[in-house]
């Protein structure tokens, strides 16, 4: 993992929330995504901000396929982002499986059973 300066940072933090309350509103409802939980556990921009990663975790469906549905609709959510953020560039969005968490259970099992 990249160390983000206190700049890209602040711009992530920014950008979660503004992801966080798209989807947890209802009226933006995206098909396929309704009765999902999905949890947005980082956002690392890039230096110059014109594009950044968005990690997820979710429960339920397979979370390549909601990667998948995320992705189709990366513009929309560009689009909202421009709008909240004030920033000289609107990133590009690029929605990511986020596997620290499973990493971390596989880890913890493995420290149990020793």
């Amino acid at each position: 993992m990249r160390v983000l300066s206190n700049r890209t940072r602040r711009v992530g933090e920014n950008i979660r929330s503004v992801l966080s309350e798209v989807l947890l509103s209802k009226k933006n409802s995206i098909d396929g995504l309704e009765n999902e939980f999905i949890t947005i556990t980082e956002v690392q921009p890039s230096a110059d901000l014109r594009h950044a990663k968005v990690f997820i975790s979710c429960m339920g469906r397979e979370e390549k396929n909601i990667v998948n549905i995320l992705n189709q609709t990366s513009s929309f959510f560009s689009k909202l982002v421009a709008k909240q953020l004030k920033t000289k560039y609107s990133p590009k969005l690029s929605f990511f499986v986020d596997f620290s968490f499973s990493q971390a259970e596989k880890i913890n099992d493995l420290i149990k059973t020793k």
